[in-house]
């Protein structure tokens, strides 16, 4: 109680302007409208301010959590597109059929460590055996092919990215439905090549470039990104092209890692005609 008096006795000048000044601003407003209004204004100014600094606040806080909500969300979306899916009809059995069967799931990824600068690069994820996650399969983000898992283990995984010598992938221009090979020459991380495209059918800078399906370990039409430019090999018959990238490999955080259902089913078929092949 001492303590508390003597704080009030040094101090009480303050309060006491304090209370002077409630009792002017009070009396003002009171006689005059104008300046009421102003005096309001500014208190809605300084409110509104405040309000908007504490929302930026709590929706950096709650940045994360939304993103990987939309993460979620976009795993679910991915999984109800038609080139996730096959479509079975049987003309003899149909009571138990279904007319489309699943065959591309999508499991979540974080990116946490990664090279572009390398001759062959890689990255590493968040996520292994324990998620699911198998050698092989292939691994994309929101805006484009990453590359294909290597090694895993319970906890972990590894990617070979595009971004490697031995990275290949069979890719096909929107417009001219023409086909290739996506592959990297090891120069800017930005830029891939498209080699073995037929030069008898004539591209433009700008087309689209995407997965084409041939592949077992990627749906079709996932984003590569677009023609930057291209020539022609002389006494080939093909174009040689280059890709600006879709996706920053600099600035990957996310990635979805894709699950072919029907993956075993089909190298089993393909093992078959190799061992036919090889007994002729």
């Amino acid at each position: 109680m001492e303590n508390l008096f003597r704080f009030l006795k040094r101090y009480y000048h303050v309060f006491l302007f304090l209370f002077l000044e409630g009792i002017s601003i009070y009396f003002i407003t009171l006689n005059e409208s104008k300046q009421s209004s102003s005096i309001v204004s500014i208190a809605n100014n300084i409110s509104g301010t405040f309000y908007n600094i504490s929302e930026n606040i709590s929706s950096y806080f709650y940045l994360k959590s939304k993103n990987e909500a939309l993460i979620k969300e976009n795993i679910a979306l991915r999984k109800q597109l038609e080139t996730s899916f096959v479509k079975v009809t049987n003309n003899v059995h149909e009571e138990n059929d279904t007319i489309y069967k699943q065959r591309f799931s999508f499991i979540d990824a974080k990116v946490i460590s990664k090279t572009v600068n390398k001759r062959n690069n890689f990255f590493m994820l968040d996520k292994g055996s324990l998620s699911g996650v198998e050698t092989d399969m292939g691994v994309i983000s929101p805006e484009g092919v990453v590359g294909v898992v290597v090694k895993t283990t319970q906890n972990f995984s590894l990617v070979m990215s595009v971004l490697h010598q031995d990275s290949k992938l069979n890719v096909r221009n929107i417009r001219t439905k023409t086909t290739g090979t996506l592959i990297w020459n090891g120069n800017s991380y930005a830029v891939g090549q498209v080699i073995d495209m037929p030069s008898s059918i004539p591209i433009k800078k700008g087309d689209t470039v995407v997965t084409s399906g041939f592949s077992r370990d990627f749906p079709e039409g996932i984003m590569i990104g677009t023609v930057k430019d291209y020539t022609k090999e002389s006494g080939t018959g093909f174009y040689k092209v280059n890709v600006q990238f879709s996706a920053d490999y600099n600035k990957l955080e996310f990635v979805y890692i894709i699950k072919n259902f029907f993956k075993i089913e089909q190298d089993e078929l393909l093992s078959n005609i190799q061992n036919q092949q090889e007994k002729k």
